[in-house]
């Protein structure tokens, strides 16, 4: 039973007591023989200030309760506002870290966007400017995967080879271009110098070679395949290579040209070994021309004087021109053929310079035989 209800039914009680107090006197009053004989104002007064008096004690334990549950309830009001004070403001700073954290996230990610956009802009820019270098290139110039396809084809290698790009990219390089030899003989992969470039990883360089057009002819070519390391792993080769057509003609008619002197002409490398040999000295000296190149011309026809010394090489006019740049003539010296003989001869050794170095020399000699 609550606090108020227990007032109510004491007050309901008093007041039915009081009533019934009332009524008994008034009863006794009545009563001519009762010996209770009071006026019935005094007995009226006497239970209604005994009602008062109860009433208002009642009233008084009621509010004195209600009071103390009222500050009892103040002080559970007092700690709930504290409560969602400290939890509004816990709520308040995880909101305040979290806008942050979100604005810092926001921020890097705008800035990653804008960098990548710009990665991308800058990438686009960079393929635009390689493929204008390469398309301005005189050299052929593609490159293929580990498979062998085409993966880019710069212009000059389309118009020589008469293929446009994307029918040539993504597709094999060897079926179509370098399937078969000058003399029409089928070129096995496994022998081609671009495909084990991308197999073995070394740097494979030929003078010449064929490649085929579209239209089916062939053209003389060098090239240089190299290969392509990504992250310590074979992905490919870059090809370089020219179309030597027009060199091979300007060889042959040098070569005509050459073959065609009276005087033995041969050149030579910085090492002073033979890299050509013309006609009349091959016949002069009784060597083939396939004997002599690549190997010393001191060592084998200027070895030694007419008296039988030994002849330094260092001292050769031959030697000398190829290392300290000068012309070198000798109206008197001999030359040893393969047979062992010798013969008088004179000699021009003129230096040869690429890129303003040293690489060799070449010799014009004759036999002073023929003119004694």
């Amino acid at each position: 039973m609550t606090t108020k209800t227990r007032i109510l039914s004491f007050i309901t009680l008093l007041f039915v007591g009081c009533t019934l107090a009332l009524y008994y006197l008034d009863r006794l009053q009545a009563d001519r023989t009762s010996t209770l004989q009071l006026p019935h104002a005094l007995w009226s007064a006497i239970i209604m200030t005994g009602l008062c008096v109860a009433t208002l004690a009642l009233i008084h334990k009621g509010c004195k309760q209600y009071t103390m549950l009222l500050a009892e309830k103040g002080i559970q009001l007092a700690e709930s506002t504290r409560s969602l004070l400290e939890t509004q403001a816990s709520l308040e700073e995880i909101v305040e870290r979290r806008t942050f954290e979100l604005a810092v996230v926001n921020g890097s990610l705008h800035r990653e966007i804008a960098e990548r956009i710009q990665t991308e802009t800058e990438s686009k820019k960079l393929q635009k400017r390689f493929e204008i270098i390469l398309d301005s290139a005189a050299e052929g110039i593609f490159g293929i995967d580990t498979k062998g396809n085409v993966t880019f084809i710069n212009k000059t290698a389309s118009r020589l080879l008469g293929w446009r790009r994307e029918d040539l990219i993504g597709n094999s390089h060897h079926d179509i271009v370098h399937h078969s030899h000058n003399d029409g003989s089928k070129y096995p992969i496994s022998e081609c110098p671009i495909h084990r470039s991308y197999k073995d990883g070394s740097v494979h360089y030929e003078a010449d070679e064929t490649f085929w057009t579209k239209s089916g002819k062939s053209f003389p070519v060098e090239y240089t395949s190299t290969p392509i390391v990504e992250d310590e792993t074979l992905s490919g080769a870059v090809v370089v290579f020219r179309d030597i057509s027009e060199s091979n003609k300007l060889k042959k008619q040098l070569e005509l040209i050459v073959n065609s002197a009276g005087e033995g002409i041969f050149g030579l490398d910085a090492q002073g070994n033979v890299t050509f040999i013309n006609k009349a000295a091959s016949i002069m000296l009784g060597w083939e021309a396939e004997d002599l190149i690549g190997k010393s011309h001191h060592d084998l026809v200027h070895h030694t004087h007419a008296n039988g010394e030994h002849y330094p090489e260092e001292k050769c006019p031959i030697y000398m021109a190829y290392k300290d740049g000068a012309v070198h003539f000798k109206s008197d010296d001999i030359f040893w053929t393969k047979s062992g003989e010798t013969f008088p001869v004179e000699y021009t050794s003129t230096p040869i310079r690429e890129n303003r170095q040293l690489t060799g020399a070449v010799v014009v000699f004759r036999d002073l035989n023929t003119f004694t």
